[in-house]
């Protein structure tokens, strides 16, 4: 089951915290869209139930993009919340309970927290990317979306040289 993107997103503001790192807005659509990725290259499958699309400054989860617009380009010091429909007030979302989740959202984590964000914006824009693809496709204007199958795909095939990198050096 896919998780809000809000969930992911709060995972790593946790970690942040814990840490005592600065998240941007850009930084924080990057890694979500880098642990989607990623996710989606390892299983096939989504990590997040909402599209995808292409900006500018690289790919944009449009809920993310409005509830952290606000901080503009400074660190976000708050968790995303949504409207709880029993009491019609603001609740933080939970981040993902499930340890195998929480592992490999730590691992991507790991690997790319140490980016900035317009680091990690740059690295969405390289040529054939998902991002790339679909930003030429839809002729520069934003919001265009970044299909699916080409996010999986394109880390399907990432997961693949990384597979066969370990296995070169390990022979």
């Amino acid at each position: 089951m896919p998780y809000s993107a809000k969930s992911i997103a709060n995972f790593f503001l946790e970690l942040a915290q814990q840490e005592g790192s600065l998240v941007t807005p850009m930084k924080l659509q990057k890694l979500v869209y880098y642990a989607h990725g990623w996710y989606a290259g390892h299983t096939g499958k989504p990590l997040i139930d909402e599209t995808i699309e292409a900006w500018q400054y690289g790919p944009v989860i449009e809920s993310l993009y409005h509830e952290f617009k606000r901080y503009g380009a400074q660190p976000i010091k708050s968790l995303a919340t949504e409207l709880d429909p029993a009491d019609f007030e603001l609740a933080v979302v939970p981040s993902p309970s499930e340890e195998s989740v929480r592992k490999f959202l730590t691992s991507v984590w790991t690997s790319y927290s140490k980016f900035t964000g317009i680091a990690l914006s740059q690295m969405t824009h390289a040529a054939g990317s998902p991002w790339d693809i679909a930003w030429k496709d839809g002729g520069g204007i934003k919001g265009k979306d970044i299909p699916q199958e080409l996010i999986t795909s394109h880390f399907q095939d990432a997961v693949a040289k990384a597979k066969a990198r370990q296995q070169q050096g390990g022979a």
